[in-house]
């Protein structure tokens, strides 16, 4: 920066005695910040590190806990149907594809820590709520006023629950790692692996204690814990980003202020769509390959409710399906070592390219024994069911290695001030074709017709696996 340097000629009995001010524009940003006894603290990059890993993780593992839960509960309250399985699923992925660019706006133009710490507050109270509505449905006649309407606020605010996961997840996940990088993108790799690899542990771990807790104790006092976790668990997570805070001078120098101009014209819907998030978004580069991340929840071939909710009425336990689960967890966790590696030597496209047909060949090969079946050919159940899932289990390796890139991509390439929009537009895009995937298990109601599902998810993959590629290709 350039110095503007002044000098004054003070004249005094004895003669002239020259004094020689200098002052700069950096000089007096560093006077103002050391005058600030916020931003005194030391530097302790691990502190802050762990700090965040730790409240991630407390929020992460309240939330994976119900997740799978949930499911299970909506299957015992009305079990001869996935139709209340996929209604749930269907109103808790409309209330993100409709909240998920209002969330992220949000999160733009707030503190960090307020903003991190008020969808702690959504999240963990809806959950709480929902737990409590999922008892009274579950303690009332099946089809009497008082169950219809436990099931349908359990529903509801259990819908709730996740728009606070979703906020939480965008604020920590693509707001605060990038900060705590500094601009390397070996450092945010790191961070990213060290994020996710809590989130797939919580994917691992809390449905095996679910499954075993509902399993081996009852179904009342599963949920009764699992609210009391979520209800005790929000001081602790708040108090972690504090310390976050107060160990890092990045996270406590204050946001840049993020203020867009309002369209002049209340009526003109197109210029608002232009001007807004969904237009922020279109206006990236990299939409292709969030398209393509966001075709792979339009999807029935993963360890979710639906799938789970189908091997369940097939006769296997809560037990076996949370251990099933957890493996595919563990096939997750280890792309979330293996990442930093390859992101180091190939870079983030071609890192994507690899995990998506990861996937794409891992899912083929668990729907043959499927398709042959229904042509006729007499395989082993257990066969059949053995197959699908070790498919299921690897995929999980190339959906989170893709995962992982396409997001290190949109951290890296969006603008800063933008970050946040267009990372809630993915999230709504995201949770937009996986409300499309529990719509048609609304239709395909029967489990008889699930298989129909899965030939369609193949072909979702197939599609996503190509437009990605494409856009490798195309991408300069």
């Amino acid at each position: 920066m350039e110095a503007t340097e002044e000098q004054a000629l003070l004249t005094d009995d004895g003669g002239a005695v020259a004094r020689t001010r200098t002052t700069t524009e950096s000089s007096e940003a560093t006077s103002l910040q050391l005058s600030s006894p916020q931003l005194l603290s030391p530097e302790r990059p691990v502190v802050a590190k762990t700090s965040l890993y730790s409240s991630h993780l407390m929020s992460t593992w309240g939330q994976r806990i119900w997740e799978f839960a949930i499911g299970l509960i909506m299957l015992e309250m009305y079990p001869s149907s996935l139709a209340l399985v996929s209604a749930f699923g269907l109103a808790d992925g409309l209330a993100k594809v409709f909240s998920g660019s209002l969330v992220g706006s949000y999160i733009d133009r707030t503190g960090r820590l307020k903003a991190a710490c008020s969808m702690y507050v959504m999240q963990n109270t809806a959950v709480a709520l929902s737990a409590l509505c999922a008892l009274i449905s579950l303690h009332s006649a099946e089809g009497s006023a008082w169950f219809w309407a436990g099931a349908i606020c359990t529903i509801c605010i259990g819908s709730i629950s996740s728009v606070g996961a979703q906020g939480s997840s965008l604020s920590l996940e693509k707001e605060w790692t990038v900060v705590l990088s500094k601009g390397d993108s070996a450092v945010l790799a790191k961070l990213n692996s060290g994020m996710r690899a809590i989130d797939l542990t919580c994917l691992l771990l809390a449905p095996i204690a679910a499954g075993f807790l509902m399993t081996y104790t009852s179904i009342t006092t599963a949920i009764v814990a699992m609210a009391a976790w979520n209800l005790a668990a929000w001081a602790p997570e708040c108090y972690m980003l504090v310390c976050a805070q107060r160990a890092s001078l990045l996270l406590r120098t204050p946001k840049q202020p993020n203020v867009k101009a309002e369209p002049t014209h209340a009526s003109s819907l197109l210029l608002r769509l232009r001007e807004g998030g969904w237009g922020i978004y279109f206006r990236q580069r990299l939409w292709p390959a969030g398209l393509a991340l966001a075709l792979l929840y339009l999807t029935v071939l993963s360890l979710g409710l639906l799938m789970t909710a189908y091997l369940k009425w097939q006769g296997m336990t809560e037990a076996e399906l949370s251990l099933y689960r957890g493996a595919g967890a563990v096939s997750g966790l280890l792309s979330t070592v293996v990442f930093p590696t390859i992101h180091k030597r190939t870079g983030p496209k071609v890192t994507g390219v690899l995990g998506i047909w990861w996937q794409t060949i891992s899912l083929m090969i668990a729907v043959v024994p499927v398709w042959l079946t229904q042509l006729g050919a007499r395989l082993p159940a257990s066969t059949t069911s053995h197959v699908l899932l070790g498919g299921l289990v690897s995929s999980r390796f190339g959906l989170w290695l893709f995962d992982l890139s396409v997001s290190q991509m949109l951290q890296e390439w969006v603008p800063a001030e933008d970050i946040g929009v267009v990372n809630g537009v993915q999230s709504s895009l995201q949770n937009f074709f996986q409300s499309v995937s529990f719509a048609a298990g609304i239709v395909f109601w029967s489990p008889q017709d699930f298989p129909v599902l899965m030939y369609a998810s193949a072909g979702v993959v197939i599609a996503a696996a190509v437009i990605y590629s494409s856009f490798v290709c195309c991408f300069k």
